[in-house]
């Protein structure tokens, strides 16, 4: 009787096209009537095509396809971004987008992974040539743009709220430049003894630039814990590591990959990450927070890189 009263095609129209007027209506030339709102902008729509085509061919040849398959993702999780929330990173400031694109980033940790050696790539060109150079220069690129999708994505998700109003934590101005001394000295001496103190990595930074951004009057996350707003933690720890968990989805086989030597933690391992180096994604999630907001304060675009939290 149920299946009788069943409209097929009224529930699949309900699922592709949405009701709401958060996202701008589909206007192309020629055509006096808008197209109807979809279930994904056409950004969503094309990361799900370039997924779709990258990650098969990931696994088949030696060719590296991690640039179009992340920039799929980040173009997916815009599109989920936008669909949720009637904004995205790439809607607010397509600038500050493509600055997270140039930003350099991660080639300082294969600087330091020079020293701990902590992972290396295989079924890669030993010839570090421009062509080289240039293929993981745009792998890297993909970094802190996903990071800051899946982030806000997440905080547009409602158990969100729960963490901002909590216990403030306020930091003198003493205590504040003792935290970036002692992230100088982290640094240096995860540098000098690499094989114990290698988890530094990815909380060194975030203990030198976020107490920068805070006395600079940026962004940052020391203000915001002062207020008891620990939002903007969960978000990026989070985002972090769902990234991270997509990182080592997508490199375990794959043709181009790494793989992970890490000392005393090498034990239980998911994909080729072991199961404690899942935690440091969750400071280097508010790790590469501070350091972008530390870069787009030295171009007085502060304003326009905040990550909305709803």
């Amino acid at each position: 009787m149920v299946l009788s009263n069943f409209d097929v095609k009224a529930s699949l129209h309900g699922l592709v096209f949405i009701r709401d007027n958060r996202l701008p209506v589909r206007r192309i030339p020629l055509r006096e009537r808008p197209l109807q709102r979809y279930f994904l902008p056409y950004r969503g729509l094309l990361g799900l095509i370039l997924i779709g085509i990258a990650w098969p061919l990931s696994q088949q040849t030696s060719q590296n396809l991690f640039f179009p398959l992340w920039l799929g993702f980040i173009f997916l999780m815009d599109g989920v971004v936008l669909r949720r929330t009637g904004s995205s990173p790439m809607v607010r400031s397509p600038k500050v987008m493509l600055l997270m694109f140039a930003l350099p980033y991660w080639w300082v940790f294969e600087g330091i992974n020079g020293i701990t050696q902590n992972w290396v790539y295989v079924a890669t060109e030993s010839d570090r040539g421009l062509i080289s150079y240039v293929e993981a220069t745009l792998s890297y690129s993909t970094v802190i743009p996903a990071i800051f999708e899946v982030s806000e994505l997440i905080g547009s998700l409602g158990f969100v709220k729960k963490f901002s109003k909590l216990r403030t934590l306020i930091l003198s101005k003493k205590q504040v430049v003792f935290t970036i001394i002692f992230g100088v000295v982290s640094l240096g001496a995860m540098l000098i003894w690499p094989t114990y103190l290698f988890p530094l990595t990815w909380l060194s930074f975030f203990l030198i630039f976020d107490p920068l951004n805070h006395l600079a009057g940026r962004p940052s996350i020391i203000s915001q814990v002062s207020r008891g707003d620990y939002r903007v933690v969960i978000t990026f720890a989070l985002g972090a590591l769902v990234c991270g968990f997509f990182w080592e989805m997508w490199n375990r086989d794959a043709s181009v990959a790494w793989e992970y030597s890490i000392g005393y933690l090498d034990f239980a391992r998911i994909f080729e990450m072991p199961l404690l180096g899942y935690a440091g994604y969750l400071p280097f999630g508010l790790e590469t927070y501070a350091v972008f907001h530390f870069t787009v304060g030295l171009l007085g675009w502060s304003s326009e890189s905040n990550v909305p939290v709803r």
